[in-house]
């Protein structure tokens, strides 16, 4: 299954965050709870975890990208094993 993991809503004042840098990279096994990136708000640096396990299949914004709460960030093939 094919599922499209969105920016959750890391609830700052602003509408963006800034992607620092990607931890994972596409065809790489993931797990639920992995930290994939680490972001960058108006008050902090943080990370956001994966949704479900399986693999990348698309990273879909770049480094130093700026995103809104919502957003498709990555495409994560949950039945796909390695």
């Amino acid at each position: 299954m094919i599922l499209k993991m969105k920016m959750p809503d890391l609830s700052t004042n602003e509408a963006t965050v800034k992607v620092v840098r990607w931890r994972v990279e596409v065809g790489q096994r993931v797990e639920r709870g992995q930290a994939l990136l680490e972001v960058e708000t108006d008050k902090a640096a943080m990370e956001v975890e994966a949704i479900a396990s399986g693999t990348m299949v698309e990273l879909c914004v770049d480094a130093e990208q700026e995103v809104e709460a919502g957003e498709v960030i990555a495409i994560i093939d949950a039945e796909a094993r390695r």
